[in-house]
């Protein structure tokens, strides 16, 4: 389907394959994180959030071509210079190494669970999640990632939500048509490609509620 079709000549069929973002969904968000870092800048949180993190666009950022897989987790800091001087905000050197800090964030148990009951049921699941090479370790000791039918990591990719190829590889790799995937992220943004190639996307606030609205999803 064209990223040029509208979103209301999506199908009606029967979804058969979840798609789960890993931050925000699987464990819990790293903003907690980006808040601490902000706070000894007293700074805002979305700022320190766009300075490190970049902005909505996908680009150049430093941690974008980190997930892309172009560039090094290590590099990433002393890139950020440019970026820390449109803010007006003084990088101490460490502000990358805080932000992934192990033991900062949990694991959604009731959301894994979930894909195993969908898998139980039928379902094929992935995987879908912006990424560095260096992380996957850690994922690995966290997430059982041989419960899904397919994992796909964005430096693996070359490419990065919200960029279209993410979702096509995404589709491709689960062998099933666009109409058929039901996708959970917790970035309002990473959610407008795939409505448009006619994905059925639930955006994750509250993890309970995210369920109850997937369960009413394949059910329909």
């Amino acid at each position: 389907m064209s990223l040029n079709a509208p979103a209301a000549l999506t199908s009606q069929r029967r979804p058969v394959a979840v798609v789960f973002d890993f931050g925000g969904v699987l464990i819990t968000s790293i903003t907690k994180q980006i808040s601490m870092v902000a706070a000894t800048h007293d700074v805002a949180a979305s700022v320190m959030h766009e300075l490190l993190l970049g902005p909505r666009e996908s680009g150049m950022h430093p941690w974008h071509r980190a997930e892309r897989g172009e560039i090094a987790v290590a590099d990433i800091q002393g890139l950020l210079e440019p970026w820390a001087a449109t803010t007006g905000v003084r990088l101490h050197g460490n502000e990358i190494e805080r932000l992934l800090a192990a033991g900062e964030y949990t694991v959604v148990d009731k959301m894994v669970a979930r894909v195993g009951t969908l898998r139980d049921d039928g379902h094929r699941t992935a995987l879908l999640t912006n990424t560095f090479a260096e992380f996957r370790p850690t994922m690995e000791r966290d997430i059982d990632l041989t419960m899904f039918d397919a994992v796909i990591e964005s430096f693996a990719v070359g490419a990065r939500k919200p960029e279209p190829a993410i979702y096509e590889a995404t589709a491709a790799m689960l062998g099933v048509d666009h109409e058929a995937i039901v996708y959970l992220d917790d970035f309002e943004q990473n959610l407008e490609v795939p409505k448009i190639l006619g994905w059925r996307t639930i955006l994750v606030g509250d993890p309970l509620v995210a369920l109850t609205t997937l369960d009413d999803t394949i059910d329909f």
